[in-house]
């Protein structure tokens, strides 16, 4: 399954692009009542940029100062993550986080471009997981954001390995006949 959309590799083969991140943190329960849900939407753009929510419905995100630790893959047996920081938030946006249950809740960042915003298919997908931790202080938010367990991701990458062949308890090779 291919993480970009038509839209979003045919702009990536241009000479100069200009990259958005967005991030979607979706479902988040109110503590008093947690069948009350908000998504926020976000960019790391300079102004509000419209696009497409999980449901591919046109959506506001919201601009502010958004980054986000690179992600990459790897051949261990890490369970992978990103680290979003938001700077420059105003008190009143911190103190909404006494009011929600923030652990748990999941995290889609996606990058698209300027000129890519008019299709659901103009974002590739960057990382999905589920909020693990938040640094929340009066003016900025850290979050650390967790890849869901998968034992896809806890067993070894290599599935047959030609020098090791073959691994078995016996003394004798299998490849031979015995003839008693």
């Amino acid at each position: 399954m291919a993480r970009a959309g038509a839209d979003y590799i045919t702009e990536a083969a241009n000479a100069e692009v200009s990259p958005i991140l967005l991030v979607r943190v979706l479902d988040i329960p109110l503590i008093n009542d947690p069948s009350t849900k908000v998504s926020l939407y976000l960019t790391n753009s300079q102004t509000d940029v419209a696009f497409f929510d999980e449901n591919d419905v046109a959506k506001t995100y919201n601009a502010c100062a958004l980054t986000y630790d690179q992600v990459k893959a790897s051949t261990d047996n890490e369970i992978s993550s990103v680290t979003l920081r938001l700077d420059n938030v105003g008190g009143d946006f911190t103190s909404l986080a006494k009011d929600y249950t923030i652990k748990g809740v999941r995290v889609q960042l996606l990058e698209t471009f300027a000129d890519t915003l008019t299709s659901p298919a103009g974002a590739r997908w960057l990382f999905e997981g589920h909020i693990e931790k938040a640094n929340i202080t009066i003016s900025s938010i850290e979050i650390q954001v967790m890849a869901d367990f998968s034992l896809n991701v806890r067993i070894p990458r290599r599935l047959y390995w030609v020098r090791d062949f073959p691994h078995l308890p016996s003394a004798k090779d299998p490849r031979t006949v015995s003839l008693k």
